[in-house]
């Protein structure tokens, strides 16, 4: 397979020539720690263009890589907290922020994408600096596409051809299980030992479903596999008992892995391969079987358990959509979070009695099925959307506001954002509660019995409310029920929907 990395031009006469001289290279990087992020990060950036746009000799290119990239991990860690907790769209500094971490990170990977190249052309060749070169390049690519996806944008389809090429180059070059003996650490970076176990981690993070996950998630997700990864393996391809857990990945395409069972064709021996998540599934379930027995100690319990309920079931057998999907134009008003949607659906407020009834934002609807519907923003909508995200909807022949919780997000140019919304409720009430062991009452939404979903009454509150047999009194209209919560029936980073039963 001829390769064919997605690589920058460079000019034969560059008017500012890189600097690559060690002692220019200190002063540079000690002088970049005085700086702001935003000035530091800008300089760093500007040094990178300029190196990966002119020949410099592949032992000097890697030389000033080396020492740039423990300084990328670091501005990219902070300047991501500006973006890991926004609503979408991202607006003004926290997109900008965004925008120079995927430079960064695309700028580092073209450097030591060139280095390899370079090195391949010589006569006398390294498998050792080739080895580096490899998973360097490929940690670049991995962190630029993790970027896309705590933003939801789609990666360029150039991040799947050059993990691709990078991964034959170095299988046939048998370097793939070499591992390094320094590499840069970084304590939110789980740096993988091996050119494979690199490539697996790519592949399985993108299996990961990241648009229905929050940005935190996606990166805890990272996390999690630094010890799982020798779990999942690549095989050539062969007949399977079960397409469970299995992935075919096609090394000549620039398209991400797929699941098994989603192949038109059988694949290709020649070009092909397989990646198998069994173990790693059942890694995982052991893992969540001791959550859930408290036999593991954990600062976010509840959060773990979720997310791993979820990378078990897009690890092992992806769920295949119901209900089909059915276009349709219009629009309609959207309110989003509890209180927003607490005081437009009561039109009063006894939290604020000057409160005056919120203007909801315009969304297209694009399509709908029977438990959820896909939404365009409106340019004039509020930039207040999260993966979580609880939301009223209705349009304007309607009286009553219907609920739901976003599930994905897809960002494009210009503030445009779809979301995926899941229906939990056709119909809410406000109310107030007085929840035990808290000495303020908060506005909270009640729903009414769902008998096709096998879910009695329930609340909608604020995430970390709810406790088995917790009691809880609430407020509606004028009257004043007691109850115990039951039973947590769905739950986000952001909220909890508590089915409750009656006392007293």
């Amino acid at each position: 397979m001829a390769i064919a990395l997605h690589l920058p031009v460079l000019k034969d006469n560059p008017v500012i020539v890189a600097e690559t001289r060690p002692q220019k290279l200190a002063a540079f990087l000690e002088n970049l720690q005085a700086q702001s992020i935003q000035v530091g990060s800008s300089s760093l950036q500007r040094q990178l263009v300029e190196l990966n746009r002119q020949k410099v000799a592949p032992s000097n290119r890697v030389q000033v890589l080396d020492l740039y990239r423990p300084v990328v991990m670091r501005l990219a860690e902070i300047l991501s907290e500006k973006y890991i907790s926004a609503t979408l769209p991202l607006d003004g500094q926290v997109k900008a922020a965004a925008n120079m971490v995927e430079s960064l990170w695309l700028e580092l990977g073209y450097g030591y994408k060139l280095a390899f190249v370079d090195l391949q052309n010589q006569l006398i060749k390294s498998n050792k600096t080739a080895a580096h070169c490899i998973q360097s390049a490929m940690q670049a690519i991995t962190e630029y596409a993790l970027t896309h996806y705590q933003t939801y944008t789609t990666p360029p389809n150039h991040v799947w051809s050059d993990l691709h090429q990078l991964y034959f180059c170095a299988v046939q070059l048998g370097i793939q299980h070499d591992s390094e003996t320094k590499v840069a650490k970084n304590k939110n970076q789980a740096i993988a030992p091996s050119i494979e176990n690199t490539y697996k981690q790519a592949m399985l993070i993108f299996l990961a479903d990241t648009q229905r996950l929050s940005p935190r998630n996606i990166r805890y997700t990272v996390e999690l596999l630094a010890a799982h990864l020798s779990k999942a393996h690549i095989s050539a391809v062969a007949p399977l008992d079960s397409p469970a857990a299995s992935f075919i990945i096609h090394l000549q395409s620039n398209e991400p892995p797929i699941a098994y069972n989603k192949q038109q064709a059988f694949p290709d021996p020649a070009t092909d391969i397989l990646l198998l998540t069994i173990d790693l599934v059942k890694a995982l379930h052991s893992q969540l079987n001791r959550l859930q027995n408290n036999q593991l100690a954990s600062e976010s319990r509840d959060n773990e358990m979720d997310l791993l309920t979820h990378l078990i079931k897009h690890w092992g057998i992806p769920p295949k959509r119901v209900f089909r999907r059915l276009a349709k134009n219009g629009d309609l008003e959207l309110v989003a979070g509890i209180a927003a949607i607490h005081l437009s659906a009561n039109m009063t407020s006894a939290f604020n009695n000057e409160a005056k009834p919120l203007l909801p934002s315009r969304w297209q609807i694009l399509n709908i099925s029977a438990t959820g519907i896909a939404l365009r923003r409106h340019p004039t909508a509020e930039k207040n959307i999260q993966i979580g995200s609880l939301i009223a909807i209705k349009t304007k022949s309607e009286k009553h506001w219907s609920l739901g919780v976003v599930r994905w997000a897809n960002c494009g140019a210009r503030d445009k954002l779809d979301i995926g919304v899941q229906l939990i409720a056709p119909q809410i009430k406000s109310a107030s509660a007085r929840i035990d062991k808290r000495d303020y009452d908060e506005p909270v939404i009640t729903i009414a019995p769902i008998a096709a979903n096998k879910v009695g009454a329930s609340i909608i509150v604020p995430r970390g409310s709810f406790e088995a047999s917790r009691k809880v009194a609430l407020n509606i209209g004028n009257e004043t029920n007691y109850a115990i919560m039951t039973k947590c029936v769905e739950r986000t980073h952001l909220f909890e929907q508590i089915q409750y039963d009656l006392i007293g």
